[in-house]
C-alpha cells in the first residue's frame, strides 16, 4: 500500500535559525499518526510547512512532500487549495483565536462546506448540523447560531474539528 502522505527531509528556518530540521513522515491510508513534543519543538511549524502556510522570513525546504500522489512542492496554488482545508487541515490548540468572532460558528462551518463540498441551501445547513452533532456539541440546532464567545473553549475546539 502506498503512502497517503510522504514528507522527506523537511526543514524550516527563520532568519537563518532552524525551527525544523530534517523531518521524515510517512502516513498510509487509514493510519493515524500523532505528532508530539514539547512546546516550541516545531510541531505546528512542521504542519504549517506541509500546508504551505509559512510566510517570509520563513524558508521551507524538502526533498519530497506528496499527498495522495500530488507533489505539494510543485503544485499550483489552485491545486493546493483543493487539498488544504478539505483533505489536510490543522486544529490549533487555541480555537478561539482561530475562529472569527464576527461570525456565528454555523456560518464558519458552512463557508468550509461551500468551498470544499459545493453544498448550498438546506443541504448545507443540514450538513453543518450533522457535523456539530458528530463532534458532540449539545443542542446543535441552537448552537449553530452562536458566536464563538458564547461557547466554551472545549466547544470551540470541537467546532474547529468539525470544520477540519
Amino acid at each position: 500500500m502506498s503512502d497517503l502522505l510522504t514528507i522527506r527531509n523537511l526543514a524550516v528556518s527563520f532568519n537563518g535559525l532552524p525551527a525544523v530540521d530534517r523531518i521524515d513522515i510517512s502516513v498510509k491510508p487509514g493510519e493515524v499518526v500523532g505528532v508530539v513534543g514539547e512546546s516550541g519543538s516545531g510541531k505546528s511549524v512542521t504542519m504549517m510547512a506541509l500546508m504551505g502556510l509559512i510566510d517570509a522570513p520563513g524558508i521551507v525546504t524538502a526533498d519530497q512532500v506528496t499527498f495522495n500522489g500530488v507533489d505539494l512542492l510543485k503544485a499550483s496554488a489552485r491545486q493546493r487549495r483543493k487539498i488544504i482545508g478539505k483533505d489536510i487541515a490543522m486544529v490549533f490548540q487555541d480555537a478561539l483565536s482561530s475562529l472569527n468572532p464576527s461570525y456565528t460558528v454555523g456560518y464558519q462551518i458552512k463557508e468550509v462546506l461551500k468551498l470544499h463540498e459545493g453544498l448550498r441551501g438546506a443541504k448545507l445547513h443540514q450538513r453543518a448540523l450533522e457535523l456539530l452533532d458528530q463532534v458532540g456539541i449539545p443542542d446543535a440546532k441552537s448552537r449553530i447560531d452562536a458566536f464563538p464567545h458564547q461557547m466554551s473553549g472545549g466547544m470551540n475546539q470541537r467546532v474547529m474539528i468539525a470544520m477540519a
